[in-house]
């Protein structure tokens, strides 16, 4: 006996918070996982397993590792999901499989013990989770109007910064007294609850079959055409990416290391709750503003306000500052997720296979984590033991990347 259609609430309007909101919604979730693992909750456990010798060192080959897995698993979960045919539709069991493993890899992590177990942990979580986001991600291609999809991209901005938001005051919270497992068992319950939401509250896209062939030849020049832009937003992306990964990969190490913060974990949450809060209130509005006078110049903006911020975290040497420069890189990085995301569903070379593409389109976030661990790790290879020289070297690398990356943005093409 196959499965049960199912049942969803009727179809999208784009004019209604109710169905933005249920369509970011999963959005929110994994930000509200992802946010404190990679800032506060990694940093926080390898630094319990190795010690404070090994702990850099250990951090980078963990998000490596982890990063490599997401870079395999995104592009496969979306080409998978393209030709998924089932009475449940296409998207939906890799949204309700991949939610169910990441909940108990949140589990793994919560009762691992030792470095390896969490290295396990973290494999597994990555696997499954970016499965799911592989199939999640075409929603907003397939079921958005052309006309609104900039409204649709600040709402994605808007719960994605949201839900960092929801996770880094929860590791506030509770972090500190070391009960991290508290809110990494609430944030795998959360993230259920949101694929429930999107299973059984937001339809999905008409399938669109690829074009019969005709036996004519794909000429390269007729390759080069279809996916130039769409490179080109990638490699923009990576480096926005690879600037916003450094910074929160090793700014807890900076303000322990640098700025001498007791409470470091704490801090570096407060931190990012004042730049999330920023970005949330830059999301909506930013998207919406870029229906209406084009992506390009809006992405170029939040790139710059990135390098800047960047370049004045190598200066930063007390908490006032380091907050007063978190308000400035949440700005251009409120302006860049609701933006960049429009961006990219404007350029897309092939509706038959929007998950796939879009999971191509993913390696611009997963590659850069891994470049990150890569590059960090070099860093601090050439500085052992850490110190302001290498902090010093490493923002100011992620002042380059969000240069150039506002610089690059301008050779799309077809898009304003």
């Amino acid at each position: 006996m196959g499965a049960m259609p199912v049942t969803v609430r009727g179809v999208f309007r784009p004019d209604r918070w109710s169905d933005q909101l249920r369509m970011s919604f999963l959005w929110f979730a994994g930000n509200a996982i992802w946010a404190p693992m990679i800032s506060v909750i990694l940093p926080f456990l390898v630094l319990r397993d190795v010690g404070n010798a090994e702990k850099d060192l250990a951090l980078s080959l963990v998000t490596t590792l982890g990063a490599i897995v997401a870079s395999l698993a995104h592009p496969f979960g979306g080409w998978a999901s393209d030709r998924t045919r089932t009475a449940w539709g296409r998207r939906r069991p890799y949204l309700i499989g991949g939610g169910c493993v990441s909940a108990i890899a949140l589990g793994l992590l919560t009762f691992h013990d030792g470095f390896v177990e969490l290295v396990i942990a973290v494999l597994i979580l990555q696997l499954a989770y970016n499965v799911l986001l592989a199939a999640y991600q075409a929603y907003i291609p397939e079921i958005a109007p052309e006309s609104s999809r900039g409204r649709a991209s600040g709402f994605l901005g808007l719960m994605s910064a949201l839900g960092s938001l929801f996770g880094l005051l929860g590791a506030i919270a509770l972090l500190h007294n070391a009960t991290y497992g508290w809110l990494l068992l609430l944030l795998a319950a959360l993230l259920l609850g949101a694929c429930a939401v999107t299973v059984w509250g937001v339809p999905e896209g008409a399938i669109i079959e690829p074009p019969v062939h005709t036996g004519e030849r794909l000429t390269l020049s007729a390759i080069k055409s279809r996916y130039r832009d769409f490179g080109w937003v990638l490699l923009t992306r990576a480096l926005v990416m690879l600037a916003f990964y450094t910074l929160l990969y090793y700014l807890a190490y900076d303000l322990r290391d640098v700025v001498h913060v007791v409470h470091y974990t704490t801090t570096t949450s407060e931190v990012e709750a004042v730049t999330i809060v920023v970005a949330a209130l830059c999301s909506v509005w930013s998207g919406t503003l870029s229906d209406r006078i084009g992506r390009k110049g809006l992405v170029s903006f939040s790139g710059v306000a990135m390098a800047l911020a960047a370049l004045a975290f190598v200066a930063a040497r007390s908490v006032p500052v380091v907050l007063a420069v978190g308000v400035l890189f949440g700005i251009g990085y409120g302006v860049y997720i609701s933006v960049d995301w429009a961006l990219i569903t404007d350029v897309l070379p092939d509706q038959s296979v929007i998950a796939r593409d879009m999971g191509i389109w993913g390696l611009a976030i997963t590659v850069p984590q891994a470049l990150t661990g890569v590059l960090g790790g070099i860093v601090f290879l050439l500085f052992p033991g850490g110190g302001p020289r290498a902090y010093v070297v490493l923002f100011s690398l992620t002042c380059v990347y969000a240069g150039l990356g506002s610089v690059l943005v301008w050779r799309v093409r077809g898009v304003r």
